[in-house]
């Protein structure tokens, strides 16, 4: 009898004493004891992975963590276990060309089952496989492979001009963003698959894809930041939330979609296949060439191809945005790009529609806002946390003992004043056309396409697209704010932007 009453269940207030005394210790533990008790920083951060969480829940993680290291300096304790650097000679350290740190378990949350047995090259941890999955894949995403399809491009700019025409024709405000996101995800559809999804033919989201994601991302972002034992819970309490399973299903069809069109490519004739220049069609010759002896199969292409719409349309989509309003928000710099596109056309230097080479020869002043934009607000914008090697890692004065996080934002380290001047949070062009030794600087201080061996496959594709549309768009059409509102934005892990209504003038 002794011993059940010594065995019996403590009382409420034995359990939140209990409760309470943990937190206490762990508190006192990770503030004095803790091997990253020495960095900087706030202390719910420093306790819990649930500042991350809360800070994508309500979307402003990248404005926080600016005003964290305004505080507390270039190294700043954001987790329990992870430390954020603003210090761009840190870039190097932790994105690296060789021996490159391991990706941390916040990717594993993003992880696609039941597709592949393989991870697509976001969400691979393992830096061995990633290098051999990589040098396959790579080739189809290089820069003179996706000017292949250049004409393909151009088919869709022609029906975007259009669809802009017919709003301009009837004094009609646009949401612009979604314009620009719908445009996306057609360009994707053209590469990937060598056809449209139907958003500008259409004029609308098919499928819900665009809504559905804005949905879905924030809560698998939610997952990815907070504790791995959290996340199943996460997900299964956000089930509940209205909407969430209808958006989920939605984005499954992407999925599905895929899967379809790689399996009726995959039954078309080989000799069919090498005539097409989308990406499908390149992964196919990989299969057709060497898949069985590197692994690569249809399986991987619908994976490859899944991640390329997801990842691809919204990135770009985000950078456009940024560039055209902050052209609208400063007149000076929109009038000197209107007048660089007017004297290039005028002198014979432009095609119809623009090409990728053109831009990038004649209009100096154009694509120097494309980076300014780029620059001072990134598509991506959340910490690329990795894990601290061996041997430790010495950042900022601090050690970084093995197994910890280390981690970087693009949306802080892009505004650091000894690499971009006193003005870097100021939307200033001129500065990328001071000098080639400045250039230079700058860019080992942009994170804005990873860095390292984790460089994102898509950027070539993000340049033509954003090169080409962007002056095209200046070229035909006078664009300003319907309201003078600032934009809503949201950090999701992609900084999406909201209440970008314009109204269009076509230029004479």
């Amino acid at each position: 009898m002794a011993l059940l009453e010594y065995l019996s269940v403590p009382s409420p207030v034995t359990i939140l004493w209990l409760f309470v005394a943990y937190w206490a210790g762990w508190v006192v533990y990770c503030r004095t004891l803790h091997p990253l008790a020495s960095v900087p920083g706030p202390l719910w951060p420093a306790v819990s992975r649930t500042w991350q969480m809360y800070r994508i829940y309500v979307g402003d993680l990248e404005i926080k963590n600016r005003e964290l290291h305004n505080k507390f300096g270039p190294l700043v304790r954001i987790g329990p276990n992870e430390v954020s650097s603003s210090d761009p000679a840190a870039i190097p350290l932790i994105y690296r060309d060789r021996n490159p740190l391991a990706k941390s378990d916040y990717y594993s949350a993003f992880s696609l089952k039941g597709i592949s047995h393989q991870k697509d090259l976001f969400t691979d941890t393992d830096e061995v496989h990633h290098a051999k999955y990589r040098k396959i894949v790579a080739p189809a995403y290089t820069m003179s492979s996706v000017l292949k399809s250049e004409d393909a491009i151009d088919e869709c700019t022609v029906l975007f001009i259009q669809r802009l025409r017919e709003f301009a024709a009837k004094k009609q405000s646009i949401d612009f963003g979604l314009w620009l996101e719908m445009y996306g995800y057609d360009i994707i559809g053209r590469l990937l698959y060598g056809r449209n999804f139907g958003f500008l033919e259409k004029s609308t989201d098919v499928g819900s894809y665009i809504e559905s994601l804005d949905k879905a991302l924030p809560l698998l972002t939610v997952s990815a930041v907070g504790p791995s034992y959290m996340r199943t819970l996460v997900m299964v309490a956000a089930l509940f939330i209205p909407g969430t399973l209808k958006a989920l299903n939605a984005v499954g069809g992407l999925q599905k979609e895929a899967r379809e069109i790689a399996q009726q490519r995959g039954k078309e004739p080989v000799e069919d296949n090498l005539k097409k220049k989308d990406i499908l069609s390149q992964y196919f010759r990989i299969i057709n060439e060497k898949g069985a002896d590197v692994d690569f199969s249809e399986n991987e292409v619908v994976l490859e191809c899944w991640v390329g719409i997801v990842a691809g349309a919204d990135s770009v989509a985000i950078t456009m945005r940024s560039v055209f309003y902050y052209l609208m928000k400063h007149p000076e710099a929109h009038a000197k790009v209107v007048a660089e596109i007017k004297e290039a056309d005028y002198a014979g230097r432009l095609s119809s529609p623009i090409k990728y080479s053109e831009t990038m020869s004649h209009l100096p002043y154009t694509c120097a806002c494309i980076r300014e934009a780029s620059r001072i607000f990134p598509s991506f914008a959340i910490h690329m946390s990795r894990v601290a090697p061996q041997e430790g890692l010495a950042l900022s004065g601090y050690h970084i003992a093995n197994g910890y996080r280390v981690a970087m934002s693009a949306a802080v380290v892009q505004r650091d004043t000894s690499v971009f001047g006193l003005d870097a949070d100021q939307f200033k062009p001129e500065r990328w056309l001071e000098s080639e030794e400045r250039n230079f600087a700058m860019e080992k201080g942009m994170l804005h396409f990873g860095a390292g061996t984790r460089t994102c496959t898509g950027k070539p594709i993000a340049l033509i697209e954003m090169h080409k549309l962007i002056p095209e768009v200046l070229r035909h059409f006078c664009i300003e704010m319907a309201h003078n509102r600032p934009w809503k934005t949201r950090n999701a892990g992609f900084v999406k932007q909201k209440d970008i209504i314009v109204n269009l003038t076509t230029r004479a």
